[in-house]
């Protein structure tokens, strides 16, 4: 608990100490900077949504850029149990979002993770406007990812 009250507390910060561009949507032309990945993760969870959400094609819809975090199982990775607010468990590619501007079910593509389909599984008290929470599969991972400013491609 104390883990997720401080992580809550440094994205509110950086949140609110981002200039208001980070909130504007930008054109769906926008390209991806040249940085590369922003994190290398084992073979085991590189795969997409089991979901089926990764069958229909990749349209971009629009593009934001967006405050991403890392969350992870447990009282000290910020979620309580395995189960997301949908109701399904956490699983690689599960990320959570406002619920009022990403719906349940919403595609993503975030920049640093090359052929990775997100899917909006989850919600939470820190996720606020264009604010993404990205489960990992334990908690070094999620902290070690920390709180990025990243593009995020919102699928049709």
């Amino acid at each position: 608990m104390k883990i997720s009250c401080l992580v809550a507390a440094v994205v509110t910060a950086v949140f609110l100490a981002a200039p208001a561009v980070y909130a504007q949507e930008t054109p769906s032309t926008a390209t991806q900077t040249d940085a590369g990945p922003v994190q290398t993760l084992p073979d085991a969870v590189t795969s997409t949504s089991t979901d089926g959400a990764t069958d229909s094609p990749a349209i971009p819809l629009k593009v934001v850029q967006a405050i991403v975090t890392g969350y992870a199982n447990g009282a000290d990775g910020g979620a309580v149990g395995s189960m997301t607010a949908s109701g399904v468990r956490t699983h690689w590619g599960t990320v959570a979002a406002d619920w009022r501007l990403y719906p349940l079910g919403t595609r993503l593509e975030i920049e640093g993770f090359p052929n990775v389909i997100f899917v909006v599984e989850d919600s939470g008290g820190g996720v606020r406007g264009n604010i993404f929470d990205v489960w990992f599969p334990d908690l070094s991972t999620a902290v070690g990812f920390g709180t990025k400013s990243l593009k995020v491609t919102v699928l049709q």
